[in-house]
């Protein structure tokens, strides 16, 4: 079982970086760390999906990632490393 401890953690670190520009809505800041989670370690997680060949959608599928992981990301980000 995983310690529901993290739990904390995660929202107090997240509340730390959302603190830092404010103006972000709640999706938005979750893109933005999927997106910069994933480009920090060699693209996990990157799904493009290609509409035509001048246009792709991006997005991030992270299910699978194990909560540390994402959490030390998060302590970097909210650190301002």
């Amino acid at each position: 079982m995983r310690d529901p401890k993290r739990i904390s953690e995660i929202l107090e670190l997240i509340e730390i970086i959302w603190k830092k520009d404010p103006d972000l809505r709640f999706n938005q800041l979750i893109y933005i760390l999927q997106s910069g989670y994933s480009y920090a370690n060699d693209n996990v997680g990157k799904v493009e999906e290609f509409v035509d060949s001048s246009y792709s959608r991006i997005g991030f599928d992270l299910f699978n990632l194990e909560d540390d992981s994402f959490v030390n990301y998060l302590r970097d980000k909210a650190s301002g490393a």
